[in-house]
């Protein structure tokens, strides 16, 4: 099955999912942009458009220094800009340069140079990863393991991973910041509900309260083609090497 970016978004925007300590969630919720003596800007940071990717991550908002989960808007634009620096190692493509609107804040050093090899244009001409891993079923629990969202082995979900510039035009794009927490947790309850029909009925639930997230095909459309081919969106070889992840043919890079 083709890889594809499913995410909660609107015509601003598309929202991504952080899990953050406290004093981090706390500062970006009240400022409304992310800053503050805890937090470091240009470390390695992992966005996900997947809500029950970020509760499997974070243990439903319970693991430590993740206890607060935030909701992040980008701009259509920024999206773009930010998947067509990043290189998929489950695709095994070279990235691409940094795109100009990027080329402010990514680093000269960062930048993709001809006379590098293919391996140094690979780690310093671009700060971003792309990952497909087996998307989380928000809806219900894993049957063995009800901690954590059910694993759904035909479907994929990007996760990207952004450090350096592009860790910062990710902080300087967000257009709201809105903390998730508490449906995190409430996911998190209706999971660990030991008969499956209270389960699905606390889902229901909250499905019908608005407290979860639209999650529908984004197709990314200010992306080129080559992008989306690399990154496999588009069929191709990467698209191929993609949905063999897990299965013997390619080892995932996680």
């Amino acid at each position: 099955m083709l890889p594809k970016i499913r995410a909660d978004f609107d015509e601003e925007g598309v929202y991504f999912y952080q899990a953050f300590q406290p004093s981090i969630a706390n500062y970006a919720i009240e400022n409304q942009r992310f800053g503050g003596d805890d937090f470091k800007p240009v470390r390695m940071t992992w966005i996900k458009p997947s809500f029950a990717w970020v509760l499997y991550r974070s243990g439903y908002a319970s693991k430590c220094n993740q206890e607060r989960i935030l909701k992040v808007k980008l701009p259509h634009a920024a999206v773009a800009s930010l998947l067509a620096a990043c290189h998929c190692p489950g695709g095994g493509l070279d990235s691409a340069s940094p795109p100009a609107s990027l080329r402010s804040v990514v680093q000269v050093d960062d930048m993709e140079s001809d006379t590098k090899p293919p391996c140094a244009q690979r780690s310093a001409g671009s700060r971003g990863v792309v990952q497909w891993d087996p998307e989380r079923d928000v809806m219900t629990c894993d049957p063995k393991n009800k901690k954590v969202p059910r694993k759904m082995l035909r479907q994929r979900s990007i996760q990207i991973g952004l450090q350096g510039g592009l860790s910062e035009f990710y902080v300087q794009s967000a257009l709201s910041i809105e903390d998730v927490t508490e449906q995190a947790r409430a996911v998190g309850r209706a999971h660990q509900q030991k008969k499956s029909a209270d389960c699905e009925a606390a889902m229901r639930a909250l499905l019908q309260e608005g407290a979860l997230p639209n999650e529908r095909l984004y197709e990314a459309r200010l992306l080129q083609e080559r992008h989306k081919l690399r990154l496999g969106l588009l069929p191709g070889e990467a698209a191929d090497r993609i949905t063999q992840l897990g299965r013997g043919g390619v080892p995932n890079p996680k």
